[in-house]
């Protein structure tokens, strides 16, 4: 499969806060491959962030996107606070797919982390 995939990062709700203190301060990331990754601003202190943010990628044979749902913190590593995958060819079957996405898989197993409002076209 190749064309080009453009998806939109409208907002996310419901994230799980990882933070002891405040807020998460949450970014969305997007991994086509390890050398395919773009990633949103960082919202300070919101769970329920609105991003708009439009990326575009190049795709030659990748299977899925994957979404990783991250708080940025200032001191150590970034907290997962959540992640999925999409299969591309659900997105290049249909052309257009607008979703909120569930985020699960995080740190305690299959309980909700929350979800993101995606909107993905697929262009041959």
């Amino acid at each position: 499969m190749k064309g080009t995939l453009k998806v939109i990062v409208a907002e996310a709700r419901n994230l799980k806060d990882e933070d002891l203190v405040g807020k998460s301060d949450p970014y969305v990331k997007l991994i086509l491959d390890e050398n395919n990754i773009q990633t949103t601003q960082t919202k300070k202190n919101d769970l329920n962030p609105v991003y708009n943010e439009q990326f575009s990628f190049n795709v030659d044979g990748q299977k899925k996107l994957e979404i990783k749902v991250f708080d940025k913190d200032t001191v150590g590593d970034d907290d997962l606070i959540g992640e999925e995958k999409i299969k591309l060819s659900d997105i290049s079957s249909k052309r257009y797919v607008d979703t909120w996405v569930k985020l699960t898989k995080g740190k305690l197993g299959f309980r909700s982390k929350g979800e993101v409002h995606l909107i993905m076209e697929f262009i041959n």
